[in-house]
């Protein structure tokens, strides 16, 4: 019966179960995968942690099979009792691209990394990137996916709940069931409820080394669930607004200096247009208040226009007024020009 126990599905089988091992059901596999492991390998050492040592296990298992038919036939029986066609998780990068006008944020960037790269020591590795609307906090966390590519070979995965739903945004069972489309679970294998749908999670990234960004997120509830009860999956929850009270690295990105500002529109509108602006820069930076996305779109604006013309300036009239408003509002009110904001 040896060839019923595959290395692959061996593999599979061990991976899961040793990080996957959650209620008495979970436990009690896991105590029956690790009396015949020890009986197949003659050591009596504990069962491994990592996802290469269940790896490792497997192909000294594997090996010892093709010698004992009876052991062969105990394990081919375990696996039976395994889902034979349990949803695989799906690698590679589902972020989108990151700005290529990125500008400052490096400490940000630095404390993330940190918190995603650090001994996991039995914490959850959770991160809570916010800050105020249109501030780039989006931008942000696509950078940290960008430059930690390599450390997730098993996927980074982006929901954004912005165009969810309800007055909340979509409900925890919703969030979890886009989460699971992207990990490349079909729709019709998904569970109908938000515990399923969380179990079916936790046995997707066990053992996995992958990033799960969750975007525009507004409720402690709809992120509660994903926190990683494995050590190598990095969770980054972000925030459009006031942190709410997730357990998790709180990481907020300020306001852009003007040097910052300047540097950003430079990239954007080139530095030749920003010189001939120079007259009308420090009304349009108080206007914009360090704000990402309002910089791009005053930038824009520059680009599109007359550079020997004022570049319109916020309709609200009063530096400190929401940016983002403003800017939405002069992109609206410009005559003749493409709006700013529909560039991006």
């Amino acid at each position: 019966m040896l060839e019923i126990v595959a290395l692959s599905a061996l593999t599979a089988f061990l991976t899961s179960v040793g990080n996957g091992a959650a209620g008495e059901m979970g436990k009690q596999l896991l105590v029956s995968t690790g009396a015949l492991a020890r009986r197949a390998t003659g050591r009596d050492t504990p069962l491994p942690a990592a996802r290469e040592d269940w790896e490792s296990l497997a192909g000294h298992v594997h090996a010892r099979l093709a010698d004992d038919p009876r052991q062969a036939a105990e394990w081919a029986l375990l696996l039976r009792s395994f889902p034979q066609h349990a949803p695989a998780l799906s690698s590679g990068s589902g972020l989108p691209p990151a700005t290529r006008h990125f500008t400052d944020r490096k400490d940000v960037v630095r404390q993330l990394r940190r918190e995603a790269t650090r001994p996991a020591g039995g914490r959850p590795r959770v991160a809570l990137l916010y800050g105020p609307p249109g501030i780039g906090t989006t931008a942000v966390a696509l950078r940290l996916g960008a430059v930690t590519h390599d450390r997730f070979p098993d996927g980074q995965f982006y929901v954004d709940l912005r165009d969810g739903s309800g007055e909340n945004g979509p409900a925890p069972a919703a969030v979890l069931l886009r989460l699971l489309c992207r990990m490349g679970v079909e729709p019709d294998r998904i569970p109908p409820t938000e515990a399923g749908r969380e179990q079916l999670y936790r046995r997707l990234t066990a053992g996995r080394r992958a990033m799960v960004v969750i975007d525009h997120a507004s409720s402690l509830a709809q992120v509660r669930g994903l926190v990683p009860s494995t050590p190598e999956v990095f969770l980054l929850v972000i925030v459009s607004g006031s942190p709410f009270a997730l357990e998790a690295e709180p990481v907020p990105v300020d306001r852009l200096s003007d040097r910052d500002a300047l540097k950003l529109m430079g990239r954007i509108a080139g530095r030749e247009r920003i010189a001939r602006a120079r007259p009308w820069m420090p009304d349009l930076l108080a206007h914009c208040a360090g704000n990402a996305f309002a910089l791009r779109t005053t930038a824009l604006s520059l680009l599109d226009g007359d550079p020997e013309s004022a570049p319109p300036a916020p309709v609200t009239g009063e530096p400190g007024s929401d940016p983002v408003r403003a800017a939405v509002q002069a992109a609206a009110c410009g005559s003749g020009r493409r709006p700013p904001g529909s560039a991006g």
